[in-house]
């Protein structure tokens, strides 16, 4: 990996002798650069100038430096945004590799060689001419400034265009190769608009492929797995990684640094492929994440229909409770009190009385040794004064507000908001998502409402019945569990009417709801505490309960200690699909530390099965109903949401439970499926 710069492709012979290289060996990498043209996106061109005048309305110094400065700013994180939206952006180099070749394809580069260097002054000289301020008499100031003088660039050498190049690498991209990226998902999508789909599979990503090798490191860029996996190598020290800056580097600054993202996806594929391939297990859950990440690719690119009408109506209607909720808070704290800022409210809850404060005692300290004022804090103290839960509902609302409405309004691409999902975030293997984070969104607000169906379309909301309460049955084999299950019993209320000894029929709803949270923290991990906390009981109550629970589902209390015992020597757990959770501290001599891992353990098998499960489900889904109208939107947990044809719902609904499992006993486990057919997210969950 010298520092010489690659081979450049420019003619479309260069790219036939690529694509039979490839063919010969069977498998690629490929990486790509995107940049933005704000001017293709009006309607992001809109919001961009609404932030604007709302950025200029705080403002004090409105001089004509400062506003444009701020709309510079906001136009450069506007095009930093688009650059890595892939329905948006614009891919202007490829990078392809495969064993001993790589390629470097630019398509538009704008910046040719460096002829002048940026030239930056830090205010002790007096800046060159065109950089200087401007007197009032028409004169350039010759007094000591600030500068930044931009580089000069030569013009680019030709290049091929968009349009030749994908068509010519199209019998790569849609064929049987195994396609191989650092973040995959983001390439293949954003090439996608230019051949009108997703090409397909199979796909293999290096992040995924580190996490099923080792899911407890906290970072999976490709820099920092090369070091991981190559002696602490820094495969960017010359060069520097380019990122978001790549569209205004020089022409082969970018060429070396396109070549090395697509050699070192490469060899780090290679590398992890290895390690994967030397456990049965690992290869098993490697191939599940590989095949479910292609139907996530179709997911984002088909979005979720937004009511962005009622998007906005929400944004007015949050307005209008902060504020009332801020009159309220502001009636007690004094003049000038900011809810959104730490030190105030520190200063408001926690000085004494005399000071003017409310003379709190703070629940914790912050690591710098003032007193917290997080949510946990604010929610141990919200029966102290009446303004703290005001402070509480303050901060959920603003959080709505930020999130959810000004957050989402300039995602929306064609009334649709197309989230990201991700396979490598979490210990257990579940999916995680992010703009917006789907899996977070507060039961008790408005946002569901919002995801609709249009047009003849209705929603189908579908979800597992007590999944991971029915894995702990078919990995434990409790026979009470099993029994409960086989005969379709309430299983909060059959885990009530056991521990406290009652019939079905004589147990209260106080009752189911101590079982249900028993059965849940059975699952999750937690002690009395917790129980107590989480039914309003006593902790003694609590222990009791637990005792009894212990006792009567003694085949499942057996089981998690022997999983725990086994975990201990193997030094992890494994899924049914293979997947592993690995946990150093079960052998921690931190009885606390040890403590915790047992219950992740525990939680790792139930949690990464029920994962395994439901992308086992979203695959079958996605290909039983791929001749249908059906399309899949959004998985959440144990959810799926789909839309459909009212028309045809009738006639998909029982195909689509049955690709989920419905029906299906695993280990004498029956798995049940619920649905809701519904015009918004919301509805189905009423």
């Amino acid at each position: 990996m010298g520092s010489s710069i690659p081979p450049v492709v420019s003619t479309l012979q260069e790219l036939d002798e690529l694509i039979e290289v490839v063919r010969g060996v069977g498998a690629f990498a490929f990486d790509v650069e995107s940049q933005a043209t704000l001017e293709h996106h009006p309607d992001l061109m809109e919001h961009l100038e609404k932030d604007f005048q709302e950025h200029v309305k705080g403002l004090k110094n409105k001089s004509p430096d400062i506003l444009q400065r701020a709309h510079d700013n906001i136009t450069n994180q506007y095009l930093k945004d688009i650059a890595v939206n892939p329905l948006r952006n614009e891919v202007f180099w490829i990078g392809i590799a495969t064993s001993g070749r790589s390629w470097a394809i630019p398509m538009g580069h704008r910046l040719g060689t460096v002829l002048e260097k940026e030239e930056i002054g830090d205010g002790s000289t007096v800046p060159p001419p065109g950089f200087r301020k401007l007197l009032k008499n028409g004169q350039e100031s010759m007094a000591k400034a600030r500068y930044i003088k931009p580089a000069v660039y030569g013009e680019p050498p030709k290049q091929l265009s968009r349009s030749d190049v994908f068509e010519r690498l199209r019998p790569l991209f849609f064929s049987d190769l195994i396609k191989v990226g650092h973040n995959v998902k983001f390439d293949a999508r954003s090439i996608s608009k230019y051949y009108g789909e997703i090409p397909p599979g199979p796909y293999v990503d290096t992040m995924i492929t580190q996490h099923i090798v080792n899911e407890n490191l906290l970072n999976y860029a490709l820099e920092t797995l090369i070091e991981t996996n190559y002696g602490g190598h820094k495969a960017y020290e010359n060069g520097g990684k380019l990122g978001k800056t790549v569209s205004n580097t020089a022409f082969d600054s970018t060429a070396l640094y396109v070549h090395r993202d697509a050699r070192w996806t490469w060899l780090l594929y290679k590398k992890l492929i290895q390690k994967v391939r030397a456990h049965s297990d690992l290869t098993k859950a490697l191939e599940l994440d590989s095949r479910v990440l292609e139907v996530l690719m179709h997911i984002e690119n088909e979005g979720i229909p937004v009511d962005a009408n009622n998007l906005s109506a929400l944004g007015n209607e949050l307005d209008k409770e902060m504020q009332d909720i801020l009159n309220s808070i502001l009636s007690y704290a004094p003049v000038g009190f900011n809810p959104d800022s730490n030190k105030h409210k520190q200063t408001f809850l926690f000085s004494k009385k005399s000071e003017g404060g409310l003379g709190l005692k703070p629940y914790k300290m912050t690591g710098k040794g003032a007193p917290s004022v997080d949510e946990e804090s604010l929610k141990s103290l919200q029966n102290k004064h009446p303004v703290i839960p005001m402070l509480l509902t303050w901060a959920e609302l603003q959080k709505l507000k930020s999130t959810y409405v000004d957050g989402l309004l300039p995602k929306l691409h064609k009334s649709r908001l197309h989230p990201s999902f991700h396979l490598h975030r979490t210990a257990t293997g579940r999916l995680s998502s992010s703009d917006p984070n789907l899996q977070n969104i507060p039961r008790t607000s408005n946002i569901r409402k919002l995801f609709v169906a249009t047009g003849d379309n209705t929603l189908l909301v579908a979800d597992y019945d007590q999944i991971e309460l029915r894995i702990m049955a078919m990995f434990s084999q409790d026979s009470r569990l099993l029994h409960t299950f086989a005969n379709e019993e309430d299983i909060h209320t059959a885990t009530a009417s056991a521990v406290f000894k009652k019939k079905p029929e004589e147990v209260t709803s106080e009752e189911r709801q101590i079982g249900k949270g028993v059965n849940f923290l059975t699952a999750y991990g937690g002690g009395s505490v917790k129980l107590a906390r989480v039914t309003g009981i006593s902790e003694k109550d609590a222990q009791e309960i637990l005792s009894s629970y212990y006792k009567t589902f003694s085949e499942l209390t057996d089981w998690k200690r022997h999983l725990v015992e086994k975990a201990r020597k193997d030094g992890y757990v494994s899924t049914l699909n293979g997947r592993r959770r690995r946990l150093p501290d079960l052998r921690s001599t931190d009885k606390e530390l040890r403590a915790r891992a047992e219950r992740q353990a525990v939680n790792a098998i139930v949690q990464g099965t029920a994962a395994d499960l439901c992308k086992q489900a979203m695959i079958d889904v996605y290909y039983a109903m791929k001749n249908t109208s059906v399309k899949l939107l959004v998985q959440v947990h144990d959810e799926l949401v789909a839309t459909v044809k009212q028309n045809e719902a009738p006639s998909i609904i029982t195909p689509f439970l049955e690709a989920m499992g419905d029906g299906k006993v695993l280990d004498k486990v029956p798995i049940k499926v619920s649905y809701q057919f519904a015009k918004s997210w919301a509805e189905a969950k009423e």
